[in-house]
């Protein structure tokens, strides 16, 4: 590298940190933490000292819930798993979070390996993806990995007796980042699965479903169309997005925020469940 373009490298970062919308001393504990580790998992979370924190946010909050309902092991699973940083990440929040709340977490990883399919018609979106984007080096990957299984081949095959086959913990997590509405319809089939292979409500975290004017993300292709087309075909199982998320515990907020979804199992037998421990509101003197 020329000193010219490390130089325009530094200067680039530089850049993107003085354009943040966040406060200063934010960035200053963010980056202390980051040299010194010594924030707690939940603050890293929020000033994003740790990689992919949707990934940890996610899962955490799929992990308090499974140890209310007394469940010692979850499932998390990322469908798009490309060259598989995203995987390496969950593997590593998944300790994290075993760590903070002693729920352990089995993770699978659904892709082709030989990069997405053909495409379909416009509710694939064809101007932002294609057929062959982000293959996967799967020996590469598999080096990496230590935890996380992959699941290899078409969604459509690989989801169908996935709970059979692997016979995993009820399902906590799901990251759905496949671009392709054809690819998330297979995806959703997964929450009409018999009540033991689900928590009650699943946390789902849609990629493609929010960027600028040049993406147009919208009600009607993509993740967003499969995820209101299920909604219209169940009565019993809705997908609805986290109202708020970005307001509460003082967050900082980020885009994640808007992406974060619940899918919600009304007919569950833990559905109904108590997990609030709140249940006192005294008079202040």
């Amino acid at each position: 590298m020329t000193s010219k373009s490390a130089l325009g490298q530094v200067a680039s970062r530089a850049m993107k940190v003085l354009a943040e919308p966040v406060p200063l001393r934010f960035q200053v504990v963010r980056a202390l933490d980051m040299a010194f580790n010594f924030m707690p998992y939940p603050a890293k979370l929020n000033l994003r000292s740790i990689d992919r924190p949707h990934f940890g946010h996610c899962l955490l909050h799929a992990a308090l819930l499974a140890k209310r309902l007394g469940h010692k092991r979850i499932s998390a699973i990322e469908f798009g798993v490309a060259g598989g940083n995203g995987l390496v990440s969950l593997e590593r929040h998944a300790r994290l979070v075993e760590k903070e709340t002693g729920v352990a977490t089995e993770i699978y990883g659904f892709d082709t390996g030989e990069g997405m399919p053909p495409v379909g018609d416009h509710r694939d979106v064809p101007y932002l993806f294609q057929a062959g984007y982000y293959k996967m080096d799967i020996e590469k990957l598999k080096a990496r990995l230590t935890t996380a299984k992959l699941c290899i081949g078409r969604v459509e095959d690989t989801v169908a007796g996935f709970f059979e086959r692997e016979k995993p913990p009820p399902i906590g997590f799901m990251s759905i980042d496949v671009d392709y509405y054809s690819s998330t319809v297979p995806i959703l089939k997964l929450l009409e699965a018999a009540s033991p292979n689900l928590l009650p409500r699943v946390v789902c975290y849609l990629d493609d479903m929010a960027g600028d004017i040049d993406w147009a993300f919208n009600d009607f292709t993509g993740e967003l169309l499969a995820v209101h087309e299920f909604n219209a075909a169940h009565a019993d199982i809705k997908i609805a997005p986290v109202q708020g998320l970005r307001f509460v515990n003082n967050h900082i907020p980020q885009l994640w925020h808007e992406q974060v979804f619940v899918a919600h199992l009304f007919k569950h037998p833990d559905y109904g469940r108590n997990v609030n421990d709140r249940t006192e509101l005294p008079l202040r003197g």
